[in-house]
């Protein structure tokens, strides 16, 4: 996969080299997202590659809560919070997918135009990716293609697998801090607290619980921040000169629809890598919440400031961060998606 993409780098790299050269504006503004979204699908995956011993340690982790939660009711909550982890992975493959399948089909209208109703002429055919080969296109038109086409399904495959391994571990681990607080709350319902000891149980496993979230959560954060660093960054610079590539082709439909397609890509795929942060981070304030719900004011002063403590810790709760500095939640998304709608109208103005 890493050979398949590099073998697209560099043609990319060339028409950058050779637009600049050229002061070909079009050409360049073609380049730029082949090259933000190759190299964003190169970091996903190296940055897989380079902490697999913390996801196997993840993947243990994950492995010893099924076999340990015996409680139907926790095991009820670790199924729900998964299956919404499922779902959102689903409908992240299938828009993916089915954005891809669209991005490959729009090249051959053309060859199939020819086929259903034949010119005089052969209709004028564009490849997928606006890149230098250093070959006659229309000579080469399929070689050329079917590389295309194997980079883009490559880059796909690519995003929504470990996109989608990402959204199921943060579901994994939000459904830890899910258990602690629901654990807190049916412990109410012990009627001698202070004597028969049940809460002090439930406490000492939710302490131990919470505190197992917690390590998974910075496990899984210093596995993802720099990754996320770079494909926010990347994403924002292929999203805005797309943006400005749509509206410069508005006159050819089929090049619009295209270039549309992998707008619309982008943006969804910014809003997946944004969405499992602000899914971590209500999980883990909720437990603030289930705290106060408790029978906290019954127990022993002992398990009081145990649990004062716990509530200290989940009232700041677990974000995830793009390089430490960038928060992964929606209000930043919206922020992220703002900034790149200005730098476009700046670059449709400069255009102008």
């Amino acid at each position: 996969m890493i050979g398949s993409l590099l073998t697209l780098h560099y043609p990319g790299f060339v028409q950058i080299y050779t637009s600049l050269y050229a002061k070909d504006v079009a050409s360049f503004l073609e380049a730029v997202p082949v090259i933000t979204t190759l190299t964003a699908a190169l970091i996903k995956l190296l940055n897989h590659v380079i902490y697999k011993e913390n996801f196997e340690k993840m993947f243990h982790i994950i492995k010893k809560d099924w076999e340990l939660l015996n409680d139907k009711s926790q095991t009820h909550i670790l199924e729900e919070i998964t299956k919404e982890g499922n779902k959102i992975g689903e409908i992240y493959r299938t828009f993916m997918l089915s954005c891809m399948l669209g991005f490959i089909i729009i090249p051959l209208t053309p060859v199939i135009l020819d086929i259903i109703s034949p010119l005089n002429e052969t209709r004028h055919r564009e490849q997928m990716f606006r890149v230098t080969y250093f070959l006659d296109e229309n000579r080469y038109f399929y070689p050329i293609y079917f590389h295309s086409l194997w980079c883009a399904f490559v880059i796909t495959i690519i995003a929504i697998t470990i996109d989608s391994l990402y959204i199921q571990i943060v579901h994994h681990d939000s459904a830890l801090f899910a258990i602690c607080g629901q654990a807190l709350i049916t412990a109410r319902k012990s009627t001698d607290v202070d004597t028969n000891g049940t809460y002090t149980e439930w406490l000492r496993q939710c302490l131990t619980m919470h505190n197992d979230a917690l390590q998974f959560f910075e496990m899984l954060d210093d596995s993802s921040r720099r990754s996320y660093f770079f494909q926010i960054l990347l994403t924002m610079v292929g999203m805005t000169v797309t943006a400005v590539q749509a509206v410069m082709n508005l006159h050819q439909p089929e090049e619009a629809l295209r270039i549309g397609l992998f707008l619309v890509a982008q943006q969804f795929h910014l809003l997946i890598i944004t969405l499992p942060g602000q899914v971590i981070t209500d999980y883990s304030f909720e437990l603030t919440n289930d705290i106060y719900r408790s029978m906290w004011y019954n127990m022993p002063i002992n398990d009081q400031r145990i649990l004062h403590m716990m509530q200290m810790r989940s009232s700041k709760p677990c974000k995830l961060t793009a390089g430490g500095i960038y928060e992964m939640n929606i209000e930043n998304f919206g922020i992220t998606f703002k900034t790149c709608v200005s730098y476009f109208t700046v670059l449709l103005s400069l255009g102008d």
